[in-house]
């Protein structure tokens, strides 16, 4: 055997992820196992015999049904996921065993994990960190449960190394699962595309096409954090770029748009044509002559109406004046009223309060007249009330009760003199509402003629400026900021793109790196080197044959699996676990010359990158078809299986019960 990996050396011992034993749990209560299944690094082979003998049916010398698929199901549910296909082969297993499960001692990261996985839908799962615990003891469930920590432990192995947790452009946060669907492919994928993994079961990706590619990228590290922190702002950028190129070409336009609307806008307030010169000419009108006629007409209207409000201000202070007075003696008539009623009613109770009121008007010295503006004594119409009060009281006491009739004729005059200067009271008061609503409507008048000169001139203002602005070929505030904010970020663009390539150039020697590797491993593949290649951004077949074919194809997909899992083993700039599962990849129509071809080329990696027991990647295939013959014991393989006879299935039963009616 040449050594053909001579130049790519392990860097690690053991892979980053491997299984060292799984388990068949019959029952947990007693602990009873179906059957332990040994496991190693290095290549392991799950091998279904067909039977020898004649004396079996067809159904079972084809090989199909002792357990090969569900041996990769389960191991895929040790390793946390829990797809649709895991629990329908629950299903049927729970029926055989209600207490049983699937076990494991999983090694991650060098941590050696124990876990068990019920069978029944409401089992619970267990997970401990134990390098020499047994099982027995585990599955008696007597150490803290941590199988939280074990799913986390499996995220942060796995997803926890890449340069970014979610994809370019993607806001879906990437799981532990979808690396976990490439270790362990599917067969019912017949092996038809690098980048499917899964027939059913949904990886939950966003987009379906590009995401896997992307992914794969990342885990063999061709994309790296600062890779992508630079694509991501790259992509900011130029959408920044693109909005201010917009916004310049709205600029740009905008003068011209302002200027249209505004002379639109001035033209038809002041009823000018659209043939009409805007700026004045020596002769006809203009539309600047009919803004001046039209500002000299409106002042010279506020100037009136100025006027005019000067003059109601003035009425209406003196209006406010005389009412005060007519109040004032429309209090007093009202008090002579009230004593005359009260000699007429003889009351003299009320009679002696209302004199005494009345008397108040005696004590008014030092206080103004508003009317006359002079002292309340010196006032002749306060002497004359003083006087005619001291009379009246005289008579009052001494002939009140001789005079009735002539008490009520005072009674019936006084009353007469309340009503007139009543009524004089409210002809003054409707004169001061009527003299305020004139005022009001002045004063309104006069602002709305303000504010439409203030628009008028901020109208023509404008105009002005932007037909100076155009003449003078100057441009605006905003888009000379707009053209410099352009040039800046197209400058930090360069920038960026040189940053960029340099970074993809760095990635290139890693490129590179995977080519070579990939054309090593053709050459023992096949025999000879030439017919494939390494595309990284290939969204179909990255590892690519140059030969056509359905086997090619299936060809494709195998050496791009092995070529991600020795480079695994020889390079710490991936972040693939090192780990592989392939269900039956025979029966997915590769020829049986390329088929021993495969077997041989990873049991060869395994022995010129492994020390001993040590080997850097542990590489798992089931099969019906015999591999070659210096691989069929052990160590290589694992697990023998054969329809027929029930300690050669998987389970050592049937899961499925006969169907209804059949002896």
């Amino acid at each position: 055997m040449t050594d053909w990996l001579a130049g790519h050396s392990a860097i690690r011992e053991l892979p980053r992820l491997w299984v060292e034993t799984l388990w068949l749990v019959e029952s947990r209560e007693p602990v009873a196992l179906t059957r332990p299944i040994p496991l190693h690094p290095g290549l392991n082979i799950v091998w279904a015999k067909e039977p020898a003998s004649d004396d079996f049916t067809s159904l079972a010398n084809a090989g199909h049904g002792v357990g090969k698929t569900s041996f990769c199901l389960l191991m895929r549910y040790v390793l946390g996921d829990e797809a649709s296909d895991i629990i329908t082969l629950r299903d049927k297993a729970v029926g055989c065993f209600p207490k049983g499960g699937v076990a494991a001692k999983v090694h991650i990261d060098g941590t050696t994990w124990l876990v068990f996985r019920p069978y029944g839908a409401h089992g619970r799962s267990l997970a401990i960190q134990a390098q020499n615990e047994a099982l027995e003891s585990f599955l008696q469930d007597s150490h803290p449960n941590d199988f939280p920590g074990y799913l986390d432990a499996l995220e942060q192995f796995s997803i926890g190394r890449l340069p970014a947790q979610s994809l370019p452009g993607m806001n879906q946060p990437l799981k532990w699962r979808h690396l976990l669907a490439w270790c362990v492919r599917d067969q019912k994928t017949r092996f038809d595309g690098f980048y499917h993994w899964r027939n059913s079961d949904g990886l939950g990706f966003a987009r379906s096409r590009r995401n896997p590619p992307l992914f794969v990228r990342s885990v063999l590290g061709l994309v790296d954090t600062e890779l992508h922190a630079l694509l991501q702002e790259l992509d900011s950028k130029q959408t920044e770029l693109e909005q201010v190129k917009v916004r310049i070409s709205d600029l740009e336009r905008e003068p011209t748009f302002r200027l249209n609307l505004a002379d639109h806008q001035l033209r038809a307030r002041l009823g000018a044509d659209k043939d009409e010169p805007l700026f004045q000419t020596t002769t006809g009108t203009s539309v600047e002559s009919r803004f001046q006629a039209s500002l000299e007409a409106a002042e010279q209207d506020e100037k009136l109406w100025a006027a005019k409000a000067e003059e109601f201000e003035k009425q209406l202070a003196q209006k406010q004046l005389q009412l005060v007075e007519l109040e004032k003696s429309h209090q007093l008539a009202e008090k002579d009223v009230d004593i005359a009623q009260s000699l007429v009613d003889g009351n003299e109770e009320a009679y002696e309060q209302l004199t005494t009121q009345r008397a108040t008007l005696e004590g008014l010295g030092g206080q103004r007249c508003k009317p006359g503006n002079i002292d309340f004594l010196a006032c002749e119409h306060v002497q004359k009330q003083i006087r005619s009060t001291n009379m009246t009281r005289y008579r009052d006491t001494q002939e009140s009760q001789a005079n009735k009739t002539v008490l009520r004729q005072q009674l019936s005059i006084r009353q007469s003199a309340l009503g007139s200067i009543a009524a004089d009271v409210t002809e003054q008061s409707q004169a001061i509402a009527a003299l305020r609503s004139e005022l009001h409507q002045l004063l309104v008048r006069t602002a709305t003629s303000e504010s439409s000169r203030s628009l008028l001139m901020s109208t023509w203002d404008e105009l002005h400026s932007l037909h100076v602005q155009r003449a003078e070929g100057r441009d605006s505030e905003d888009l000379i900021g707009a053209r410099q904010q352009q040039q800046e970020l197209e400058s930090s663009l360069g920038v960026l793109q040189a940053d960029i390539t340099n970074r993809q150039s760095q990635q290139s020697s890693r490129v590179e790196a995977i080519k070579a590797l990939t054309s090593c491993i053709s050459t023992r593949l096949l025999g000879e080197s030439g017919y494939t290649r390494f595309i990284p951004d290939n969204e179909h077949s990255p590892f690519e044959v140059a030969r056509g074919g359905e086997a090619i194809q299936v060809l494709e997909v195998l050496l791009g699996d092995i070529v991600c899992l020795l480079d695994s083993a020889t390079s710490e700039s991936g972040n693939h676990p090192g780990f592989l599962v392939h269900d039956c990849p025979r029966e997915a129509d590769l020829s049986e010359g390329l088929y021993r071809s495969f077997f041989l080329t990873a049991s060869e990696a395994a022995a010129q990158l492994g020390k001993g027991d040590s080997v850097p990647f542990q590489f798992i295939v089931t099969t019906t078809s015999p591999p070659p013959a210096a691989l069929q014991g052990e160590p290589h393989v694992v697990l023998e299986l054969e329809p027929g006879q029930e300690e050669k299935l998987l389970f050592k039963r049937e899961l499925l019960p006969q169907l209804p009616g059949f002896a």
